[in-house]
């Protein structure tokens, strides 16, 4: 069974590689298709260990700039960030265990419902992920679908929903290649397959948000090293940055900075944060910018501060586990006061809301946050302009700042509202409400982006709905199978 496990590793690393930087995303079907023949007959015990092994060979490429984070960024040894990073795969890795094992107790003895159990499990495990221990949203499978021939389908049932769409036309190319090894006609498959593209293709053209108007839209990438970004030099150069930003914007402009641009609160730099909005009114632009807001030395809030037309805020809702808080303190925080860590407690915001400038209706979010659907729905389907900022310097030049970059094009994709993505060294980037890259910056550029923003109206059906129609229509295939499953299984017991 040893070979069994390091193929499933091998088809988990193929995998990966739908999503970016690679974009191989027909490579990923392809491993899932592959994975169906390794499975076989197995029982559910051999199930879960394949999967395990499936989701090493993932998770070890998916998320390899979690090393890069902790070394070079989190101050930590070798030695612990390699054993740091192991343990979270090793842990992540249960989840695509527990797919498998789930899908031993669903797959079908008929024919015709069979096809659809992995689909079900696959959902299912990924969306437990997704909210399970706060969350971890990373790499659903259906990110990997935005901007290719198959993302028609993402305004209408979402990311998650792209899913199944992956993990059911493996099942039908599995299908399908079966059928041709037993002499079976392969024509209904084939035409279900064809289905799934063509109609995807029919839905990409459809028009579920209308166009408002325009807006001109700066995003400033700083590029300051994080020790750079807190001295007293980094913090001069990020306001010298903002007053030049607004001197040189449009009237009715909207400005854009990223996550911690600035480090101080709002008291410590009162005076000066005055002096901007001022500048600001005068042109109606609106500044957007990352700021810390202070009670004590351990105690912040991560915050999206407008300025100008928006004189608003908003405060980071969703919080990175372990980076900004400490999940269930009282067992893992002793084991972080052993590794010698003092992390920041930063509290989360209050209420989820839009920020209001004139006629943009903006859904703000910050870093982590945008890999939450849920939690972007509340206030993207009232909104004309999507921003999210991040400080992804942490990532260095690894696959973590575009593969978030996906994350955001996928947000995009599902309300069909474009997106303004600020980060402090890359990749900040306009997105279209087609999940379009417009134009964007590389890793590590000091530079500014200008361009002409499209604000849309609207709600796409994932707007309204979001998982719900999903997760009925699954539920119904569900009690399908069990029930075929039972008639099958009394069937064989009278005989």
């Amino acid at each position: 069974m040893l070979k069994t496990y390091v193929i499933a590793a091998i088809l988990g690393l193929l995998f990966a590689l739908g999503f970016a930087p690679n974009d191989l995303w027909f490579i990923s079907i392809l491993s899932l298709t592959f994975l169906y023949f390794l499975i076989g007959d197995s029982n559910k015990k051999e199930l879960f260990l394949i999967g395990y092994s499936f989701g090493l060979g993932l998770w070890s490429v998916g998320i390899s700039w979690l090393y890069v984070s902790i070394y070079f960024y989190g101050n930590i040894g070798f030695i612990a960030s390699t054993f740091l990073t192991v343990l979270f795969i090793g842990i992540i890795s249960i989840y695509s265990g527990l797919t498998l094992f789930l899908y031993s107790f669903l797959r079908s003895n008929s024919e015709s419902m069979t096809i659809f159990s992995l689909p079900i499990a696959w959902v299912a495990v990924e969306y437990l992920r997704s909210i399970l221990f706060t969350g971890f949203p990373w790499l659903i499978s259906g990110t990997m679908l935005a901007d290719t021939p198959l993302d028609g389908w993402t305004p209408i049932i979402g990311a998650q929903g792209n899913t199944f769409l992956i993990v059911f036309i493996s099942s039908v190319l599995y299908k399908l290649i079966s059928s041709l090894k037993q002499s079976r006609s392969p024509l209904p498959l084939f035409i279900l397959f064809l289905v799934l593209l063509i109609s995807s293709y029919t839905l990409k053209n459809f028009q579920w948000t209308k166009l408002e108007g325009l807006v001109t839209a700066s995003v400033v990438q700083t590029n300051l090293e994080l020790q750079e970004k807190w001295s007293t030099e980094g913090v001069v150069e990020t306001k010298n940055k903002i007053e030049t930003a607004i001197e040189l914007g449009k009237k009715g402009e909207i400005i854009v900075f990223p996550e911690t641009a600035l480090i101080f609160s709002e008291k410590e730099i009162k005076d000066w944060l005055d002096y901007i909005d001022g500048k600001a009114k005068q042109k109606n632009i609106t500044l957007l910018t990352g700021i810390i807001e202070r009670e004590d030395d351990y105690k912040v809030r991560n915050r999206i501060l407008g300025l100008g037309e928006a004189n608003s805020y908003y405060d980071k809702v969703k919080l990175v586990p372990f980076g900004e808080f400490i999940p269930f303190e009282n067992l893992t925080g002793k084991f972080f006061d052993i590794l010698g860590l003092k992390l920041t407690n930063t509290l989360p915001g209050e209420q989820i809301k839009t920020i209001n400038a004139g006629n943009l209706r903006i859904s703000a979010s910050i870093c982590y946050e945008i890999a939450f659907p849920g939690l972007i729905s509340k206030t993207a389907f009232d909104s004309n302009l999507l921003v999210t900022i991040s400080n992804d310097t942490w990532f260095g030049r690894s696959y973590g700042p575009i593969q978030h970059l996906e994350i955001a094009q996928n947000r995009a994709l599902e309300h069909k509202k474009s997106l303004v993505r600020s980060t402090n060294s890359g990749i900040s980037a306009f997105i279209t409400k087609d999940g379009k890259i417009k134009e964007k910056q590389g890793y590590f550029e000091e530079k500014s982006l200008k361009n002409e923003i499209e604000l849309y109206k609207g709600q796409t059906f994932y707007a309204k709905y979001g998982n719900l129609p999903l997760f009925s229509i699954l539920s119904v295939i569900l009690m399908c199978i069990i029930a075929v499953n039972i008639k099958i299984s009394h069937f064989t017991l009278r005989r």
